[in-house]
């Protein structure tokens, strides 16, 4: 539940972000769509209630809190529903941003061992040889699982997206771009490299697999 600002500086930050007016329409999309992080603005005597609602909704997610003069019993009853994080204060997007990443990364399963990338499903999150995670997107999800079961081959742009190959091409490109972007807020060298004119391959030594969990 946030406003237009609010939305409009996290999505320079490559965030996809959708406000909602109300804590019911929010509880309606979580029925049909996965998210990485929720965050509630403002203050209300049911905060509490729909901080547990949203828990129970999608307990993979973060929660953050904001407002302006939540008393000591207030950000209590918050934080005992499972609010991740709360602030008092106004903040910058790239405040926000680090915030949210943060908090994120608190909440992914820890690290296999093993030299390969690897896409873990349950939670959408690419873990690398050296320990790196980075949170995915559906679509993210999808491009890079491709590349996983292709290891050593260049697929072609428009193969990601084969229901419109000229437009999927196009998409594939601004795909990448942003994935680049995020995993390089998170210090990770993505291992895609654009082979000029042709496609994609993910530079990979190792066998690659999905690890459900």
């Amino acid at each position: 539940m946030t406003s237009n600002n609010f939305v409009a500086a996290l999505r320079e930050f490559h965030w996809q972000v959708s406000a909602c007016e109300s804590p019911t329409e929010l509880l309606d999309r979580l029925r049909t769509q996965d998210v990485d992080a929720m965050v509630l603005r403002g203050q209300g005597k049911q905060v509490p209630q729909l901080i547990a609602a949203l828990r129970r909704a999608a307990p993979d997610a973060v929660v953050v809190w904001q407002a302006p003069a939540a008393s000591a019993r207030e950000r209590v009853e918050a934080l005992e529903a499972g609010v991740d994080a709360y602030s008092s204060v106004r903040m910058d997007a790239r405040e926000w941003d680090a915030l949210l990443r943060n908090a994120r990364r608190r909440l992914l399963p820890p690290a296999t061992d093993g030299p390969a990338w690897r896409v873990h499903g349950g939670e959408r999150v690419l873990s690398g040889p050296g320990g790196e995670r980075l949170p995915l997107t559906v679509t993210e999800r999808a491009f890079l699982l491709r590349l996983l079961n292709a290891p050593g081959q260049c697929l072609r742009r428009e193969r990601f997206f084969p229901s419109d190959p000229q437009e999927g091409a196009r998409s594939v490109d601004v795909l990448v771009s942003r994935l680049r972007s995020k995993a390089r807020r998170f210090d990770i060298d993505l291992p895609v490299l654009a082979v000029r004119g042709w496609g994609y391959i993910l530079l990979q030594h190792y066998p690659v697999t999905e690890q459900q969990g």
